[in-house]
């Protein structure tokens, strides 16, 4: 994805790089779903995440996403 980096911030950098480090390369917005997801475990603990948890997960990465690249533009 274009513009690597730039989008993530923080934590979400830092364990991008640090997935890189040990050969995994993810999208963004994969980045940002493991982000969220990692903070949903440790609210609910991992072995409760249901199934509407990851669909919610999923969409809001990818708004979240969006809403970064519209800023990046403006």
């Amino acid at each position: 994805m274009e513009g690597k980096g730039l989008l993530l911030r923080d934590d979400e950098a830092l364990w991008d790089v640090a997935l890189r480090c040990i050969g995994i390369q993810l999208p963004d917005e994969y980045v940002l779903r493991f982000m969220r997801l990692l903070d949903k475990a440790k609210e609910v603990g991992l072995g409760k995440i249901t199934l509407d948890d990851s669909v919610d997960i999923e969409r809001g990465a990818r708004q979240e996403l969006e809403r970064r690249m519209k800023e990046k533009e403006d």
